[in-house]
């Protein structure tokens, strides 16, 4: 494999160090560009102006807040990647009481009812009803009278 191919520089991006390496650069660079647009267009004035101190700490201060807030929702959306993977993965259930193996956490090697494990893992919440061929099936006397 090449030493920059695109699998290796992938793990490489998703590195918490090289994330907070990138966030610090960019923090950096916002917090100095006035001071550094000023030295190329005004070389007369002084790079660590009061100004300059002024306006560079009120960017790092706004950027490293707003980029924070970015990283955070980032992670959070790649939770979220993950919890959706696991769902649509192979699910082991039983044949017979339709249970799920759970394989994660406290839970692990454990069989729990499917609307447990899926409550558990998303935001759905289950309601239950009967379909009309089960009415039918099981209760066939409310069927007749629901028609």
């Amino acid at each position: 494999m090449a030493p920059w191919s695109i699998p290796r520089l992938a793990k490489l991006l998703a590195t918490a160090k090289f994330q907070v390496l990138i966030f610090l650069l960019v923090v950096a660079v916002i917090g100095n560009l006035n001071a550094l647009v000023d030295a190329f267009l005004h070389p007369e004035i002084e790079y660590f102006d009061d100004e300059h101190l002024l306006v560079g700490g009120i960017a790092v201060t706004v950027s490293g807040i707003l980029l924070g807030l970015v990283i955070l929702y980032a992670r959070h959306l790649q939770e979220a990647l993950g919890k959706i993977n696991l769902l649509e993965s192979f699910l082991p259930i039983c044949a017979n009481c339709k249970k799920v193996r759970s394989d994660e956490g406290a839970h692990k090697d454990t069989w729990q009812p499917i609307e447990a494990y899926i409550s558990d893992r998303t935001n759905t919440r289950f309601t239950h009803s009967i379909c009309p061929a089960c009415l039918k099936k099981l209760y066939p006397e409310c069927a007749q009278a629901a028609k």
